[in-house]
């Protein structure tokens, strides 16, 4: 089912925007949770501590560091959408009517992870043992809008954000990571190259086509 009708209204679901570090996850994700009426938020923000002072440090994650981290971005989004439509139902008084949603920016580098946020882990592909507590995906549609870079742009973004905690010489071990999800469903690309207007065009489009 495709996320968005043809009347603008969407039904409930997660739309992840992801991607390596300095593709503009933030800015686009903001965009289309304004275009949508949907509330936006950074996954970055979800982080524990630990997690952010490693970053700060230069030091990659691993994926025992990142399998809570994205357990906690979907029961997140669960939890605000569910909360959202208890809202709406008592409002309008007609039972299961209110459909509603969220962005969440989240890197996703992995197929492993991006299953995490669909709320389908598979507990033998955890690294770290970890029991993570995540509903069932019947739950809540997951979509995720993909932005798509050259590393030679990433890096000239990415010198000119001073103050933000991933370190530009961690680009490449994001990009050896990432497992590109073209060709899955529910997944939409755009290009970095882009204005953010057109990246919102293109990613409404196609959740519309579904």
């Amino acid at each position: 089912m495709s996320p968005i009708t043809e009347n603008g209204t969407p039904e409930r679901v997660l739309i992840v925007i992801m991607g390596v570090c300095g593709t503009g996850k933030s800015t686009l994700g903001s965009a289309l949770a304004t275009s949508l009426g949907f509330p936006y938020v950074e996954g970055d923000d979800l982080h524990p501590r630990s997690n952010v002072e490693k970053m700060a440090s230069g030091t990659p994650l691993t994926d025992a560091d990142r399998e809570p981290w994205l357990a906690l971005v979907r029961r997140t989004a669960e939890d605000m959408t569910a909360q959202k439509q208890n809202e709406v139902e008592k409002k309008d008084g007609r039972g299961v009517s209110g459909k509603t949603g969220v962005v969440i920016s989240c890197s996703a580098l992995k197929k492993y992870y991006r299953e995490i946020l669909r709320g389908n882990p598979s507990p033998s592909l955890f690294s770290s043992g970890n029991e993570l507590s995540t509903s069932n995906a019947d739950t809540l549609s997951t979509y995720f809008v993909f932005i798509k870079g050259s590393r030679s742009i990433l890096v000239e973004r990415m010198e000119k954000r001073p103050g933000h905690f991933m370190k530009a010489g961690m680009l490449d071990s994001q990009l050896g990571t990432l497992e590109s999800p073209e060709g899955e469903d529910g997944v939409v690309v755009v290009s970095m190259e882009d204005s953010t207007e057109e990246q919102v065009r293109q990613a409404i489009e196609a959740l519309r086509r579904g």
